[in-house]
């Protein structure tokens, strides 16, 4: 990088740090639990359509999908495409039902649902499911910096907590508006990079021709993998409190699904993008060992300085937006679901904790980032960890009355046990079914369990809560 990289990058961050600041000045003059947490339900669509999709599309999407095109081909688009459906669906089936939710998060509506039990075990695994994501943003921002400038890991940690820390202690319409500000600068520096990796490759016909036979096929990958994938996004967009937060604080129901929407059709069209760039390096750059290296070596050798600090600000403003997503998430769920219910004194304020609490998160995401290694895994499984357990709770809570909270905590139980021993000890699994994602086995047992131990009235009657006003 030049002094004109240097100038733009940083020009982006400026721009990026002046938004959440301002925003986050209105927080900090109300002092209110809810402005904080939920931005006083005041979303609006430009809102709620840029911070979805910039909150989902993070490192892994840009970076690691790049990196994941480069090693397996055209099929590696299936990693953000299946995002498409899934958020369309979501938009369509949920979003309007979050909107009216009487609970700040997920795990706080299945605790009025069922049980404090549940809603403690709700909170707790998507605490440590978000850890897991927060560090593996962390990681790809670090490695990022690290490789363009050479700057010690350390430096770029330092960097990278500082950035995300202040962003998101705005509380969330900081955090929402500086995601719309990002969503553009990633948008701008993948449109760019485009022509200019097929203009480095002599174009489309010449990469595809030097490229080996069945690498532009979206095929490769089978049928179980990208639907896995899709299942993985369905789960984590109708249960994460990333998403559900969004869609819970919009102004209006429409607003709500407006923002899901939105962010599936963007994903139908970045997702095409990004297997351009991943096959084009390919071609490029052959020999690369680390798929996670492929972005930032093809800005460095093939991007024009002042692009390049494009280029970074784009990977930047993916991690970044996606971590400060994650971070207030995360401390939202740790102070409405489990430190106001155990505090005995209302003297320290929810305002001042959730402060404290982004900094204790992301510390320790920080450390975790330091020894991950494959992304796409520590995200497949964060999602198999909390997601895969709490969907069939809230889907039979949401719409059969029958569901009870013995029956919800036995499923979510029974899915995580049962999914993770399909994931980590295959020579257990039956020959007929171990083409079965992880995600589906979980889901199909969870579904199973909540069934047969609400009918068998294990706990009586459910509980008489207002879950039936968030019907569709």
């Amino acid at each position: 990088m030049n002094i004109l990289d240097c100038i733009v990058l940083a020009l982006s961050i400026l721009a990026v740090f002046a938004v959440g600041v301002l925003s986050g000045r209105r927080s900090r003059a109300s002092a209110s639990e809810g402005e904080f947490l939920m931005a006083n339900k005041s979303l609006n669509k430009l809102q709620a359509g840029f911070s979805t999709a910039a909150t989902d599309f993070g490192g892994s999407g840009m970076v690691g999908a790049i990196g994941y095109c480069y090693v397996v081909g055209m099929s590696g688009i299936w990693w953000n495409l299946t995002a498409a459906p899934a958020f369309l669906i979501v938009g369509f089936l949920f979003a309007k039902a979050f909107n009216r939710m009487d609970s700040a998060t997920l795990p706080d509506y299945l605790g009025k649902r069922y049980s404090p039990a549940v809603k403690l075990l709700a909170s707790v695994m998507h605490i440590c499911s978000n850890v897991a994501l927060l560090s593996s943003q962390f990681t790809i921002a670090c490695a990022v910096l690290y490789t363009i400038t050479g700057f010690s890991m350390t430096f770029c940690l330092i960097i990278c907590l500082l950035l995300v820390i202040c962003l998101t202690s705005g509380g969330l319409r900081s955090v929402v508006n500086t995601d719309a500000v990002l969503f553009v600068i990633i948008v701008v520096s993948l449109v760019v990079a485009v022509p200019i990796v097929l203009h480095a490759g002599g174009g489309l016909e010449s990469i595809a021709a030097r490229l080996p036979d069945g690498f532009l096929r979206v095929t490769e990958l089978g049928f179980w993998t990208p639907f896995s994938w899709f299942l993985l996004c369905f789960i984590g967009y109708s249960t994460n409190q990333n998403y559900v937060q969004r869609m819970a604080a919009a102004e209006t129901e429409d607003t709500a699904r407006f923002g899901a929407i939105f962010s599936g059709c963007f994903y139908l069209i970045i997702s095409v993008i990004l297997g351009i760039i991943g096959v084009s390096a390919a071609v490029l750059m052959p020999g690369i060992e680390d798929s996670n290296a492929v972005f930032p070596e093809l800005l460095l050798r093939f991007f024009p300085h002042g692009l390049i600090g494009l280029g970074v600000a784009g990977v930047f403003a993916a991690t970044i937006s996606t971590a400060t997503s994650i971070l207030h998430a995360t401390t939202t769920l740790i102070v409405n679901d489990i430190w106001v219910p155990l505090r005995r004194e209302k003297a320290v304020g929810v305002v001042r904790v959730s402060r404290a609490m982004v900094w204790v998160v992301a510390l320790l995401s920080i450390g975790i980032s330091m020894v991950s290694q494959n992304i796409i895994n520590v995200i497949y499984i964060s999602g198999l960890f909390y997601g895969a357990c709490v969907f069939v709770p809230m889907v039979f809570g949401m719409k059969r009355s029958f569901a009870n909270a013995n029956g919800a905590l036995a499923s979510m139980l029974a899915a995580l046990a049962v999914s993770l021993a399909w994931e980590y000890l295959p020579r257990f699994r039956p020959a007929v079914l171990e083409a079965l994602p992880s995600n589906v086995v979980g889901i199909l047992i969870g579904a199973i369990v909540l069934t047969a131990v609400s009918k068998l009235g294990a706990s009586g009657s459910p509980r008489k809560t207002n879950h039936t006003q968030i019907e569709e």
